[in-house]
């Protein structure tokens, strides 16, 4: 069978048989890649340790029918902290199911891997269950998620009428902001009342918002972020993400439940 190498981080593995696991990863290249590791349960296993979740590998691969094969792998990146607290693993595992659950084309996208890979960075350096920077890192992920998979709600201009919502108002801003998950962007105050649903967002949600979509995460990292500002942008955005790309992810709800 024709062979080949991938470097990967992995995002899911399941338990196959007795001693094998089979290992969803995405590529540097932006593919997912589903390959089984042969005897990877084992404790004698050559795999021993490598191919845990969330490590970044240098894999070689032999393709297959229906599975790949996972003939050698090397660790080059270890996210270690991630498995030590529940919150850690909690977001990454948001963050890794979104990629996985996305319905991307057959191109690949490269600055997927880049913005998994330091999503996953950012939440194995922070504080143990320090769940206001949590939120911020998985509020940055999915703003650039959207970006990258042409999802970017309109920010500028009404999603519905697409006229200056900012027009006659002398710069000024406004106070109470009618942003449509549906229509996907905000609203000028001729269509609030037809757009149907909508979140309302203050002056300083909206800031915040905006800021995701322009900012890098190291200037994020440093900013006061308002945590009634942070908990609605947070809410909002993962229920734009559920609506326009189909990701439903579990931990979404479970996190709901306990209060997050």
């Amino acid at each position: 069978m024709p062979t080949y190498k991938a470097r990967a981080i992995i995002i899911k593995t399941y338990k196959l048989g007795e001693a094998d696991k089979i290992i969803k990863m995405y590529s540097r290249q932006g593919h997912m890649i589903q390959a089984v590791a042969k005897g990877s349960r084992k404790i004698r296993s050559r795999f021993r340790g490598r191919l845990e979740l969330f490590n970044m590998a240098d894999m070689e691969l032999s393709r297959g029918r229906n599975l790949d094969t996972i003939n050698q792998a090397e660790i080059l990146h270890a996210f270690l902290n991630i498995p030590r607290d529940f919150y850690k693993f909690i977001f990454a595992e948001i963050i890794s199911n979104i990629i996985l659950k996305a319905q991307t084309s057959g191109e690949g996208n490269p600055a997927l891997f880049k913005l998994l890979y330091i999503s996953l960075n950012e939440i194995d350096n922070a504080e143990q269950e320090d769940i206001i920077t949590f939120k911020k890192i998985l509020c940055f992920f999915s703003a650039r998620f959207l970006q990258i998979t042409g999802f970017t709600p309109m920010m500028d201009i009404c999603s519905m009428c697409n006229k200056d919502p900012w027009d006659g108002q002398d710069g000024a801003m406004k106070t109470n902001i009618g942003f449509s998950i549906k229509h996907g962007g905000i609203l000028c105050e001729g269509c609030l009342s037809v757009a149907g649903p909508r979140a309302q967002l203050s002056a300083s949600s909206f800031r915040l918002l905006s800021d995701l979509f322009r900012l890098k995460i190291e200037d994020l990292r440093s900013i006061e972020i308002d945590p009634h500002s942070l908990s609605k942008v947070y809410r909002l955005i993962e229920d734009y993400i559920v609506f326009h790309t189909d990701c439903t992810v579990d931990s979404f709800r479970y996190l709901k439940k306990i209060g997050i």
